[in-house]
């Protein structure tokens, strides 16, 4: 249980420092708010979406890009849900 706290935390300090404002707007307040409910895949699926960058990130979020991952999808639409896209 503490790995996974530890992780959480991790990805939490990730979403609100990814080095562009809009992104870390977006996925800071989802993150505080929301993470703590995601599953282990999900937090891995999370992990890769950070991993992917804030522009892709965002051009995902406005709908400019598409993904064929249905858990990084998933996660997207999780995100978008959350922040009233």
């Amino acid at each position: 249980m503490e790995n996974r706290n530890n992780f959480i935390k991790k990805l939490i300090y990730r979403s609100k420092y990814t080095g562009t404002r809009e992104t870390d707007i977006l996925l800071g307040d989802f993150a505080d708010n929301f993470i703590n409910n995601l599953n282990d895949d999900e937090l891995l699926a999370y992990q890769k979406l950070l991993d992917s960058g804030d522009p892709r990130i965002w051009r995902l979020s406005i709908d400019i890009e598409t993904t064929n991952s249905q858990k990084e999808m998933l996660i997207v639409q999780m995100i978008k849900k959350y922040k009233g896209f």
